[in-house]
């Protein structure tokens, strides 16, 4: 049974075909240092791992990369309002019992 992905452009499910077999390369999103992790990254984490994982054990030699996305203005922003600098922002909340700078929490989705 061949391996079928969605394919976005098409809106249709597509039968994966490597552009120069047996290598695969892939090209995926990483995590973003601004904020807090959440589920939604967790996810496509699990899935990109899935993917790799599968795709090697069909046969493929899979190269896999994974971009970080860098400090950008929201960072700096977000450390700006907390008195904080982009690098201890994006390494995460501050490493005391009080909850971190709100420019520092997620943003709920109402």
């Amino acid at each position: 049974m061949p391996l079928r992905l969605h394919n976005t452009l098409t809106r249709r499910l597509e039968e994966f075909r490597p552009l120069a077999p047996p290598k695969v390369t892939l090209y995926t999103c990483g995590p973003t240092v601004w904020n807090f992790a959440h589920i939604g990254n967790f996810r496509t984490f699990v899935f990109e791992d899935v993917l790799r994982r599968y795709l090697e054990f069909l046969g493929y030699e899979v190269e896999h990369v994974m971009n970080l996305t860098d400090v950008d203005d929201r960072t700096i922003n977000a450390a700006r309002r907390s008195s904080r600098t982009a690098t201890t922002c994006a390494s995460g909340p501050p490493r005391t019992t009080r909850p971190p700078p709100r420019s520092c929490r997620s943003r709920s989705r109402s």
